[in-house]
């Protein structure tokens, strides 16, 4: 006895949980692993880590490059300022650029009073210590 005319046109059709079930088993077998339910699931915008990223590399915070320079010209005189310059603000570590060993020299001993007068300035948690390289 062959089936009705309304559950052959259900099967064709692909209509009911069972077809569904069957079509869903046979992609896992072909692709080799079940579907993900949710594509979107994993998938989260960059924003959401930035700050993260930016903690993790030594720059978060809001210091910009032009108030470091500011207070540093501003705190360090004239003269000193023509012969330093602040390169980089990395883990609260402030690196100044000096053109000559003996400013140097003259700066490392200066540097406590230094680092004190810049966290006034710019905030203690934002410069914690000062590195002097020649350059």
């Amino acid at each position: 006895m062959s089936p009705g005319p309304e559950k052959v046109r259900r099967h064709s059709e692909g209509g009911g949980p069972d077809a569904r079930a069957m079509r869903a088993e046979l992609v896992r077998q072909w692709v080799g692993a079940p579907r993900p339910l949710d594509l979107n699931r994993n998938v989260t915008e960059a924003s959401s880590h930035l700050e993260a990223i930016l903690e993790g590399i030594g720059v978060s915070g809001g210091l910009d490059e032009e108030r470091v320079k500011k207070a540093w010209a501003s705190l360090a005189g004239e003269v000193v300022a023509r012969q330093t310059e602040p390169v980089s603000l990395r883990r609260g570590c402030l690196t100044l650029r000096v053109l000559q060993p003996a400013m140097r020299y003259h700066l490392e001993q200066l540097k406590p009073g230094l680092l004190r007068r810049l966290q006034n300035e710019l905030g203690e948690g934002n410069v914690t210590s000062l590195r002097l390289t020649i350059g």
